[in-house]
Order: C-alpha cells, then sequence, then structure tokens
C-alpha cells in the first residue's frame, strides 16, 4: 500500500487543497481517477447534509465513509475501472 505524503496544515482555500490534491494525484500515476475522489467526498457530504436537514434523519460516519467508497466504486467503474481489483489497488494508493 503506497503513502501519499501529505502536509499537517490544511490549505486556507479550497482552490489551493485542490491544487495540492491535483499535484498529489500526477504524482500517483492515476490521474484520472484520483480527480473523481474530491467530487464524490464533497457528494457524499452534501447527500448527508440534505437528508440530516430535510429528512431528519443521518448516518454514522462509518456508514457516511461506506457511501463514499461505494459512490467512488461506482462512478470509477462505470468510467474508469474494469472490476473491484482495480479498486482495491486504487483505495491502497490513496
Amino acid at each position: 500500500m503506497a503513502m501519499v505524503h501529505q502536509g499537517w496544515a490544511m490549505p486556507r482555500h479550497t482552490a489551493e487543497l485542490l491544487a495540492c490534491w491535483n499535484r498529489d494525484g500526477v504524482q500517483s500515476g492515476h490521474k484520472e481517477r484520483w480527480k473523481i475522489v474530491p467530487k464524490c467526498i464533497w457528494w457524499t457530504i452534501w447527500k448527508e447534509r440534505n437528508q440530516r436537514c430535510f429528512e431528519n434523519k443521518s448516518n454514522h460516519i462509518q456508514k457516511i465513509k461506506m457511501n463514499c467508497l461505494s459512490l467512488l466504486y461506482f462512478w470509477c467503474k462505470q468510467k474508469l475501472m474494469g472490476g473491484i481489483e482495480d479498486l482495491v489497488d486504487f483505495i491502497g494508493e490513496v
């Protein structure tokens, strides 16, 4: 499993965070898949937020993480991957 080196301090702005994310993604060798991850995280959080605000329901953090990984798998499978092995390899590199 590869470990991505990240700094301890978060960037101040979303644009700075994405610039770091894109820089590290290019180095990972999976640029296209890497670019999907922030979108997947934000979409999962947005859906959870709407569920909490409008349906008065919430999920445990582990369920939110699983929802995010499931969505990532679905999106990657539709666009970029061949099978579950590819996703496991990709997650191991993230």
